[in-house]
């Protein structure tokens, strides 16, 4: 069974929306902590995961052509499956190291599975495999 939850933040310039559905605690958790990942723009409470320096370690070819400033994290991950593994089938811990080379910054392991996720459920990318097995690919070229 899903459930649904909205939850507005305003910080008196904007405001932002968004509308959970989740069908389990601890799905909603995590994308509860994905929207104020966002809301905070990636501040933590102790910092230590949020790497705010771009630096690096690989620069593939297409990542010239994008202002990594302006893509939010799940915009990068997007990018990183459609430029980097059109038609290949990728598994999200590899698609964690990959992340955290290509972009010079950590991704947690939950917040990637919760992109991977809504790509699924939004047509963007088929999954195959158990859930310890999981892989995924893209299927909007």
């Amino acid at each position: 069974m899903h459930k649904k939850i909205k939850i507005e933040s305003q910080d008196g310039k904007s405001k932002k929306v968004i509308l959970l559905e989740a069908s389990s605690y601890t799905d909603a958790k995590e994308q509860l902590l994905d929207f104020l990942e966002y809301v905070f723009q990636g501040e933590t409470e102790n910092n230590s995961d949020y790497n705010s320096e771009f630096k690096p370690e690989y620069i593939p070819d297409w990542l010239g052509d994008y202002n990594l400033k302006d893509l939010s994290q799940k915009d990068k991950v997007y990018l990183l499956i459609k430029k980097g593994h059109p038609k290949d089938w990728v598994r999200s811990t590899h698609l964690q190291s990959e992340y955290e080379e290509v972009y010079g910054e950590t991704i947690k392991l939950s917040s990637l599975s919760t992109y991977l996720y809504r790509f699924y459920e939004h047509g963007a990318v088929d999954r195959r495999g158990s859930r310890a097995q999981r892989e995924y690919k893209l299927l909007v070229y």
